[in-house]
């Protein structure tokens, strides 16, 4: 993300404008976690001209500054689409440039050509640790991988918002029952590997990538890896030589992507992964899950339970979704935010949880706030369901 211009008025303490250029799909998704309802964008959009304003038609259409209202979203991560409907209103400095219609709706597709500026009545703590996040380059992607296995290999980046599939590779293995058979399948197998090896030329940056996992059933992995570094000898490709300390060769159950997941979860990896958000927040969410299935009452969800537990103190980890950070509702919106800088306040650890992705849906599923405590709490619920007794009487 390229920040132009970010301005504080003194009037308000909350209140922020911020200038900006997205460059990279990521930074749609920061603008997705940023932008909220009732948040007021100014772009530039073209629009037609009728027949009186363009009595000569030379020009169909011409560029115009416009600020809505936001009332809507339609975002696609795949796709690299980001969409935000709403109605005009009154702006006094771009009005002096010309007519400038108030009350119409009107929507705007976020791309990487124009900037955009995002006007929040209230730019609290989240908002503002992910806009210094999606400006420093060391934040964006770090870890890679490939999951392979015969003839089928997926070519991915993963960040903290998803994992980006960025090809995948099929080829047909002939079976090996004749001498020609095995002519073929070698070379087969050679066309096989060298495709993989030239999409991670093209949809890795080695130098700023951490890890790059090659992950398989069977030696498939060990393969790669060996063919990897005998084609950049053979390219003599530095990049590629001089991160050969980068790629972590791995077992797993499946060439697809459960099968990243699967390396990412496994003990044996860990040290090697540690380093990594993505594998951060994999661990996290597991962690959680286990101490819930060992049922040691160090594991709570819900926004009382949570909520209680941080009033004592006894947080470690505290599990949010960016659906509950983002929420329309502005009170719940601050609410959550302050619960986040208590956490933190108290040396705790906050990992917030994309909606958008796999660890993201499983917590959503529970209620979207989680915690995993220092100690052990058994009676966390207790004056809860005592309420809930009283209700039923």
């Amino acid at each position: 993300m390229k920040l132009l211009k970010q301005v504080r008025p003194s009037n308000s303490s909350n209140e922020a404008h911020i200038t900006l250029i997205p460059q990279e799909k990521e930074d749609l998704f920061t603008l997705h976690q940023l932008i909220a309802k009732g948040d007021e964008l100014i772009f530039k959009r073209k629009i037609s001209l009728s027949a009186k304003e363009d009595a000569n038609k030379k020009k169909q259409q011409e560029l115009k500054k416009l600020r809505i209202i936001v009332e809507s979203e339609e975002f696609d991560m795949k796709e690299e689409a980001l969409r935000y409907k709403g109605k005009t209103v009154r702006d006094d400095d771009i009005a002096r440039s010309g007519d400038y219609p108030v009350g119409m709706f009107f929507s705007v597709n976020v791309d990487y050509t124009y900037p955009i500026t995002i006007i929040k009545y209230d730019f609290d703590h989240y908002c503002q640790k992910l806009l210094k996040e999606s400006i420093q380059p060391a934040t964006r992607a770090d870890t890679a991988a490939v999951a392979l296995q015969e003839g089928i290999a997926h070519v991915c980046v993963m960040t903290s918002s998803s994992t980006v599939l960025k090809q995948k590779i099929e080829y047909s293995l002939p079976k090996k029952k004749k001498a020609t058979d095995v002519m073929k399948f070698d070379e087969k197998t050679q066309k096989f590997y060298r495709a993989i090896y030239e999409s991670m030329k093209r949809n890795f940056d080695f130098d700023k990538l951490k890890v790059i996992i090659l992950c398989s059933p069977g030696f498939y992995a060990k393969t790669l890896y060996d063919k990897i570094i005998q084609y950049a000898q053979e390219e003599q490709n530095k990049t590629v030589l001089n991160n050969k300390g980068k790629f972590l060769v791995a077992h797993c159950s499946t060439g697809y992507l459960q099968g990243i997941t699967e390396v990412l979860k496994n003990p044996s990896y860990s040290s090697k992964l540690q380093d990594t958000k993505f594998s951060r927040e994999v661990l996290t969410i597991d962690q959680f899950l286990q101490h819930l299935n060992d049922d040691d009452s160090k594991a709570w969800y819900g926004e009382n339970e949570v909520f209680k537990a941080v009033g004592l103190g006894a947080v470690q980890t505290l599990l949010i979704t960016d659906t509950l950070m983002r929420s329309d509702n502005v009170d719940d919106r601050k609410k959550f935010s302050a619960l986040v800088q208590q956490v933190e306040r108290n040396g705790g650890k906050v990992t917030v949880f994309s909606e958008l992705h796999s660890s993201g849906e499983e917590l959503n599923k529970l209620t979207g706030l989680a915690c995993i405590l220092n100690y052990a709490i058994p009676d966390l619920d207790e004056d809860l369901e005592e309420e809930e007794e009283e209700e039923d009487t």
